[in-house]
């Protein structure tokens, strides 16, 4: 399982099992700029497209209260160096903070990335 946290210090599998047993909130986290951007700047791994990988790698992320990631891990990776192409995506992206009574609040997030030799 391949697991990102920007402070090394931090257990991100107490983390997401601590969110995902409270996640009450009004509005969740967006992706700054949506997914077409995100998806714009997807490079396909040589190995996959050699081997004509696709499908989906899902990215369980948890953003912070200013909206960036703060811990990532694959959920289900397609492997041939997507998994890591989808880490790389999700952790320099930025995101709108999920929103609970109008305030910013931490939250994880299910992220689905597309990998399609059709589309690239």
């Amino acid at each position: 399982m391949l697991v990102y946290s920007q402070n090394n210090s931090i257990n991100c599998d107490s983390l997401f099992y601590l969110y995902s047993q409270n996640i009450g909130r009004d509005k969740v986290p967006e992706l700054i700029g949506g997914m077409d951007s995100l998806l714009s700047r997807l490079i396909y791994p040589e190995n996959a497209r050699g081997n004509k990988i696709e499908g989906k790698v899902y990215i369980l992320a948890i953003i912070d209260e200013a909206g960036n990631v703060a811990c990532i891990k694959v959920i289900k990776g397609l492997g041939y160096g997507c998994d890591e192409e989808a880490l790389r995506l999700i952790k320099t992206s930025s995101f709108y903070p999920a929103l609970l009574r109008n305030k910013p609040v931490t939250c994880i997030l299910a992220i689905p990335i597309v990998f399609s030799l059709n589309s690239n």
